[in-house]
């Protein structure tokens, strides 16, 4: 891998994070001559995908220009945004568009919040099904699926190759190739941070899933097998919980080998890597890739702003859906292109040809999985299984208590009992 020539080509390809300023300058003194400004409030706080975003922001404004004008507004990092977004109920002042989760659009459609997007997407054929039908409720598309990322193997190609160790396909492999580095090493070479998105991947290859018959279940047999693991991986010395930032901010802090994080974190894990840094799918089972979460949000249209706002927001829909935008974005974060044309554009198949390995990224997008679309899950994911998980793996309570105590929390929360 050419790292030198990927930052470049991740940094240039929509005029990215040296230009972030310039490119708020540049929207604000569009959105000042429009006659009509469309807010789109997003949860992006900074690096490439916010500059990305703006980029695309700055360009659509261009092609507008005396028509209507996209202001993109960060509100934080999601838990802010939606926040901001329920206050904003509240005060009778929302955006035209805004970022959301499946779980988001759940909740502000008990508020018929929401306009349905049928009938208003050029470019719907062409996007990813999978990711499409997320955003579906009751038969009609809420969502235009926008910045989505799969999890994705990481790992450290100097250190594999050392210990002459393949990457591994499956669990059991990724197991024995993390313990075997791990003895040798003598400290843990798995990183992993101790919340739900890691979890997640032990518990979609271990059969989990989140509803049975309609109730949430988290304390599953399933669940139970997938804490244990990481938990065990602590103290066999082979699995090492990150609990104070992002896992790339850890490098230079011990003997890092592999991690199974997001697609979107492949820029930043590039520019703090000091060695060799590999990508892979993730380890499954002999006949297919494991299965990784999929995070990341939608675009959505809310129901009471003005109509022209509205028009200005469905404009930018389709532009930023289109292949050749899907190919800047896809190219410049690291997240899936949603529209399947897009690696036909010349500049994502120049971005496959200096760097093939953002091919796992695209592949890995076919072994997915999402969590419940339920208005709950927000507080669940953080607040109940999350605190769940931490306690397990930093050995405050078994994983079978932490899954039976969260599961009482979620039951009360669904039933009303708390809040």
């Amino acid at each position: 891998m050419k790292k030198a020539t990927v930052l470049l080509t991740l940094l240039a390809v929509a005029g990215l994070a040296f230009a972030q300023q310039k490119a708020e300058d540049v929207i604000k003194a569009q959105c000042e001559k429009a006659p009509v400004v469309a807010e789109l409030w997003h949860g992006f706080r900074g690096g490439a995908p916010r500059a990305a975003l703006e980029n695309l922001a700055v360009e659509f404004n261009k092609m507008n220009a005396g028509k209507g004008c996209v202001r993109p507004i960060s509100q934080g990092g999601y838990r802010d945004l939606s926040t901001k977004i329920k206050a904003a109920f509240a005060a009778g002042n929302l955006p035209a568009m805004a970022q959301a989760f499946e779980n988001n659009i759940a909740l502000y459609l008990e508020a018929n919040a929401l306009l349905p997007l049928d009938g208003k997407l050029e470019h719907l054929s062409d996007l990813n099904p999978f990711f499409v039908n997320a955003v579906k409720f009751d038969g009609k598309l809420y969502g235009l699926p926008f910045n989505k990322s799969v999890q994705i193997l990481y790992f450290n190609r100097d250190l594999l190759s050392k210990h002459g160790v393949d990457v591994p396909k499956t669990l059991d492999d990724f197991i024995a190739a993390a313990k075997k580095i791990s003895e040798a090493e003598g400290e843990p070479v798995y990183w992993f941070r101790p919340d739900t998105s890691t979890y997640a991947y032990w518990f979609f290859n271990m059969g989990g899933s989140y509803l049975h018959d309609g109730k949430v279940v988290v304390n599953s047999p399933e669940g139970v097998k997938a804490l244990e693991t990481l938990v065990q991986g602590v103290k066999d010395g082979w699995a090492k919980p990150i609990t104070s930032g992002y896992i790339n901010q850890n490098f230079g802090k011990g003997v890092y080998g592999f991690s199974t994080d997001s697609s979107a974190g492949y820029s930043y894990y590039l520019r703090a890597a000091k060695f060799d840094l590999g990508i892979a799918t993730l380890p499954g089972t002999a006949a297919h890739p494991g299965y990784g979460l999929v995070q990341g949000t939608n675009l959505i249209v809310f129901k009471d702003v003005d109509t022209k706002q509205q028009a200005v927001a469905f404009q930018f829909l389709n532009f930023v859906s289109g292949p050749k935008a899907q190919a800047l974005f896809a190219a410049a974060t690291g997240y899936v292109p949603i529209n399947l044309k897009a690696v036909d554009e010349p500049v994502l198949q120049d971005h496959l040809m200096e760097n093939p390995d953002f091919q796992v990224v695209i592949d890995q997008a076919n072994y997915a999985a999402f969590e419940p679309a339920i208005p709950e899950w927000e507080q669940i994911r953080f607040d109940i299984l999350g605190q769940a998980i931490t306690e397990a793996v930093l050995g405050k309570a078994t994983p079978k208590e932490a899954l039976d105590k969260a599961q009482k929390q979620v039951e009360d929360l669904l039933s009303g009992k708390i809040r």
